[in-house]
């Protein structure tokens, strides 16, 4: 239990720290309004001993200004904003300038085709938006320790991690540990990435894809994701265990939406192999939607063969003997380090490690 009280503490440092960030923020810019000809400079702040830079914004910030932010940057539009926040116009407008002064940079534009954000606005939103993703864990943590409960845990996914590390750890929390509640999120490494640095999960097993974040990241390489060509068994074509991509690259396709790596994956192949890119192919984002597909239709498709293993068992899906080169690369158990993970997602998190070092000699194995 200690460790949980460790944690909801983290809490509170890490929502601190956020809004000393956006001190940080407003201080550098309201010094350089100071120095702006025909400016009116500003009050000095309050004379505090220690964190008197900090102290006026911590005073002048309410929850209400962040989710005002993070309204107007989704509506543009203060009378929209208004009514979701249950407020008047005037009200709205007020606490805009509120919020403005609080951090002396212009956040919104005003125009007649409504309101936008300025490039201070939009880092004012990824901030609020953080902060109040903090406020809601906090809450949540708070009510689990109170309900004597190990706390929720919410856990992102690529499609390919979930049958040998995902689906059982999971499982087998189901039998041990009951008071636990998790949530799976099951989608491609770009948008899981974007749930991460917006707070909506608290880690997880994807690709860092190698683009800059604005978020560090820590990263735990866990395994391979060896790619087959698979068909449903409507699918005639015959296999005599020498078929390659050219063989069957004018059939229907069903194929992966981009920019997803597995997409990016399967073009890199048609390209090494010196052959068109299907053409019309059926667009997919979802894998359970792709497996449909296969079973009422006679295309092909680019699964991750530790999906493909499963449906081969069950008779529902054909792997074909085409080779298809390793080009995604390993997958990761992926955090934000602003964010300690908690008691419950630490527990998991670990446990999902342990999964992937128990299995290592099968998940790293080629498609074969």
């Amino acid at each position: 239990m200690h460790r949980f009280v460790i944690a909801i503490i983290l809490r509170f440092l890490n929502l601190t720290r956020r809004i000393l960030a956006m001190n940080v923020l407003s201080s550098a810019f309201a010094t350089r309004s100071h120095d702006a000809p025909h400016k009116t400079p500003e009050p000095p702040m309050s004379r505090a001993p220690a964190m008197s830079g900090q102290a006026p914004l911590l005073n002048r910030l309410k929850l209400r200004h962040l989710r005002l932010i993070l309204e107007l940057e989704a509506t543009n539009n203060l009378h929209r904003a208004a009514e979701r926040m249950n407020l008047s116009q005037p009200s709205i407008s007020k606490l805009l300038q509120e919020v403005e002064h609080a951090l002396h940079v212009p956040l919104f534009e005003r125009s007649s085709q409504g309101v936008f954000p300025t490039a201070f606005g939009a880092l004012a939103a990824r901030h609020a938006r953080l902060m109040l993703n903090d406020l809601t864990r906090l809450q949540r943590d708070m009510d689990s320790m109170r309900t004597g409960t190990y706390g929720t845990v919410r856990i992102g996914s690529i499609v390919a991690a979930l049958p040998e590390l995902v689906s059982p750890v999971l499982a087998h929390i189901a039998d041990t540990t009951p008071g636990l509640n998790v949530s799976l999120s099951v989608d491609t490494s770009d948008a899981l990435l974007l749930a991460l640095e917006a707070g909506r999960i608290d880690f997880m097993i994807g690709r860092t894809l190698g683009i800059h974040r604005p978020m560090t990241l820590s990263c735990t390489e866990l395994a391979q994701e060896p790619l087959c060509v698979v068909a449903g068994q409507k699918n005639t074509i015959e296999d005599n265990g020498n078929l390659t991509l050219k063989d069957i690259a004018q059939e229907r396709w069903i194929l992966q939406t981009a920019p997803s790596p597995m997409r990016h994956a399967i073009e890199a192949a048609f390209t090494l192999a010196y052959l068109p890119f299907p053409p019309h192919p059926v667009e997919a984002s979802s894998m359970f939607a792709t497996i449909d597909l296969l079973q009422h239709s006679k295309m092909l498709a680019v699964i991750p063969c530790s999906v493909s293993r499963n449906y081969e068992d069950k008779g529902i899906l054909r792997r074909l003997s085409v080779p298809i080169p390793s080009l995604l690369g390993s997958y990761s158990a992926i955090t934000a380090q602003e964010r300690p993970l908690t008691p419950a997602s630490s527990f998991i998190y670990d446990l999902i490690l342990s999964e992937a070092i128990k299995k290592s000699d099968r998940l790293v194995q080629t498609c074969s």
